[in-house]
Protein backbone atom coordinates (compact mmCIF):
# COMPACT_ATOMS: atom_id res chain seq x y z
CA UNK A 1 0.00 0.00 0.00
CA UNK A 2 1.27 3.69 -1.04
CA UNK A 3 1.89 6.54 1.63
CA UNK A 4 -1.33 8.75 1.93
CA UNK A 5 1.41 11.58 1.53
CA UNK A 6 4.94 10.81 1.17
CA UNK A 7 7.42 13.88 1.51
CA UNK A 8 10.36 11.52 1.06
CA UNK A 9 11.66 14.30 -2.03
CA UNK A 10 10.71 17.40 -0.62
CA UNK A 11 9.59 19.96 -1.83
CA UNK A 12 8.03 17.44 -4.49
CA UNK A 13 5.62 15.88 -2.28
CA UNK A 14 3.52 12.88 -2.89
CA UNK A 15 -0.31 12.55 -2.09
CA UNK A 16 -2.17 9.05 -3.04
CA UNK A 17 -5.20 9.19 -2.67
CA UNK A 18 -7.12 5.65 -1.45
CA UNK A 19 -10.12 4.26 -2.76
CA UNK A 20 -11.59 4.36 0.45
CA UNK A 21 -10.14 5.47 4.06
CA UNK A 22 -11.99 3.98 7.14
CA UNK A 23 -13.30 6.41 9.81
CA UNK A 24 -10.63 5.21 12.13
CA UNK A 25 -7.78 6.27 9.48
CA UNK A 26 -9.35 9.88 8.93
CA UNK A 27 -7.98 11.61 11.98
CA UNK A 28 -4.19 10.36 11.20
CA UNK A 29 -4.77 11.09 7.80
CA UNK A 30 -5.28 14.66 8.20
CA UNK A 31 -2.65 15.01 10.81
CA UNK A 32 -0.15 14.20 7.81
CA UNK A 33 -1.87 16.97 6.09
CA UNK A 34 -1.06 19.39 9.41
CA UNK A 35 2.37 18.05 9.56
CA UNK A 36 2.91 18.79 5.91
CA UNK A 37 1.78 22.61 6.28
CA UNK A 38 3.82 22.71 9.87
CA UNK A 39 7.20 22.59 7.72
CA UNK A 40 5.92 26.36 6.55
CA UNK A 41 7.88 26.04 3.67
CA UNK A 42 6.76 25.85 0.03
CA UNK A 43 6.21 22.45 -1.76
CA UNK A 44 4.12 21.18 -4.75
CA UNK A 45 1.78 18.28 -4.37
CA UNK A 46 1.95 15.35 -7.01
CA UNK A 47 -1.20 13.25 -6.74
CA UNK A 48 -2.01 10.15 -7.93
CA UNK A 49 -5.37 8.00 -6.99
CA UNK A 50 -8.62 8.16 -6.91
CA UNK A 51 -10.09 12.07 -6.66
CA UNK A 52 -12.38 11.54 -3.57
CA UNK A 53 -12.47 7.86 -1.81
CA UNK A 54 -15.69 6.44 -1.45
CA UNK A 55 -17.43 5.31 1.30
CA UNK A 56 -15.59 7.75 3.59
CA UNK A 57 -17.38 10.33 4.70
CA UNK A 58 -15.91 11.05 7.94
CA UNK A 59 -12.70 11.85 6.25
CA UNK A 60 -14.27 13.67 3.41
CA UNK A 61 -16.20 15.85 6.21
CA UNK A 62 -13.03 16.11 8.37
CA UNK A 63 -10.60 16.83 5.05
CA UNK A 64 -13.46 19.87 3.59
CA UNK A 65 -13.33 21.38 7.08
CA UNK A 66 -9.48 21.30 7.53
CA UNK A 67 -9.04 22.57 3.95
CA UNK A 68 -11.67 25.47 4.87
CA UNK A 69 -9.75 26.48 8.43
CA UNK A 70 -6.36 26.06 6.47
CA UNK A 71 -6.75 28.14 3.52
CA UNK A 72 -4.71 30.48 4.12
CA UNK A 73 -1.98 27.96 4.85
CA UNK A 74 -2.33 26.73 1.74
CA UNK A 75 -2.40 29.32 -0.44
CA UNK A 76 0.87 30.31 1.73
CA UNK A 77 2.60 27.41 1.36
CA UNK A 78 1.40 24.70 -1.36
CA UNK A 79 2.50 26.49 -4.68
CA UNK A 80 0.17 24.02 -6.63
CA UNK A 81 -1.06 20.58 -7.11
CA UNK A 82 -0.44 18.50 -10.57
CA UNK A 83 -2.73 15.05 -11.05
CA UNK A 84 -0.47 12.85 -13.07
CA UNK A 85 -3.15 10.15 -15.31
CA UNK A 86 -1.79 8.46 -18.00
CA UNK A 87 -5.57 7.54 -19.64
CA UNK A 88 -6.49 10.35 -21.99
CA UNK A 89 -10.00 10.01 -21.66
CA UNK A 90 -9.66 10.40 -17.66
CA UNK A 91 -7.26 13.40 -17.40
CA UNK A 92 -9.50 15.35 -19.87
CA UNK A 93 -12.15 14.57 -17.35
CA UNK A 94 -10.00 15.93 -14.42
CA UNK A 95 -8.67 18.58 -16.81
CA UNK A 96 -12.37 19.73 -16.88
CA UNK A 97 -12.44 19.97 -12.86
CA UNK A 98 -9.24 21.37 -12.77
CA UNK A 99 -10.12 24.57 -14.72
CA UNK A 100 -13.25 25.14 -13.20
CA UNK A 101 -11.04 24.47 -9.40
CA UNK A 102 -8.88 27.40 -11.20
CA UNK A 103 -11.66 29.74 -12.27
CA UNK A 104 -13.23 29.08 -8.11
CA UNK A 105 -12.51 31.58 -5.40
CA UNK A 106 -12.41 28.40 -3.34
CA UNK A 107 -8.94 27.25 -5.05
CA UNK A 108 -6.08 28.43 -2.57
CA UNK A 109 -3.32 27.02 -5.12
CA UNK A 110 -3.35 26.18 -9.01
CA UNK A 111 -4.00 22.99 -10.21
CA UNK A 112 -2.77 20.98 -12.91
CA UNK A 113 -3.24 17.95 -14.89
CA UNK A 114 -0.77 16.18 -16.62
CA UNK A 115 0.23 12.69 -18.27
CA UNK A 116 3.20 11.41 -16.56
CA UNK A 117 5.39 12.16 -13.84
CA UNK A 118 8.00 14.01 -15.84
CA UNK A 119 5.66 16.19 -16.74
CA UNK A 120 4.38 16.75 -13.18
CA UNK A 121 7.97 17.06 -12.27
CA UNK A 122 8.80 19.68 -14.80
CA UNK A 123 5.99 21.79 -14.01
CA UNK A 124 6.66 21.05 -10.33
CA UNK A 125 10.18 22.53 -10.48
CA UNK A 126 8.95 25.36 -12.41
CA UNK A 127 6.39 26.59 -9.93
CA UNK A 128 9.20 25.96 -7.22
CA UNK A 129 11.49 28.17 -9.39
CA UNK A 130 8.67 31.29 -9.29
CA UNK A 131 7.39 30.66 -12.70
CA UNK A 132 4.22 31.16 -13.50
CA UNK A 133 1.40 27.97 -14.05
CA UNK A 134 1.23 27.17 -18.03
CA UNK A 135 -2.48 26.93 -18.73
CA UNK A 136 -4.28 23.68 -17.94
Amino acid sequence: MKEFIDTRHWPLVSLHMPHRVADEQANEMIEQFESLYARAQPFVLLMDGVEFPRQSGRFMATCAQWSRDRFTEQQRYCLGAIRIKADETLRRAFTRRAQGWNASARAPYPYRVVATRWEAETQARDWLAGRSPAAV
